[in-house]
C-alpha cells in the first residue's frame, strides 16, 4: 500500500507541474490556482484506476498541494 501511495504522490506532483507549466496565464498566482482546481478530477480518475480509496489519498493529496503551493509561492517571491 505504501508503494501505491508514493506513486500517487509522484503522479500528482507531476500532474500539478504539467498543468502549471502548460498554462498561458501570465499571473503566476492564477496559474497556481488553475493547477489546484484540477486536483479533484485527477484524484477521482486516479482512484478509479487504482486499488486506492479516497481515505488513502486524502492526507497525501493535501500535503502535495501544500508543498507545491509553497514551492511556487517561494519561486514567485
Amino acid at each position: 500500500m505504501e508503494d501505491l501511495i508514493k506513486q500517487f504522490e509522484k503522479d500528482l506532483r507531476q500532474h500539478l507541474e504539467n498543468v502549471y507549466s502548460a498554462s498561458v496565464e501570465p499571473d503566476d498566482i492564477k496559474r497556481l490556482d488553475q493547477a489546484e482546481k484540477t486536483v479533484f478530477d485527477f484524484v477521482d480518475d486516479y482512484l478509479l484506476e487504482s486499488a486506492l480509496i479516497a481515505r488513502d489519498v486524502e492526507r497525501p493529496t493535501q500535503e502535495v498541494l501544500d508543498q507545491f503551493a509553497r514551492s511556487k509561492i517561494n519561486y514567485i517571491e
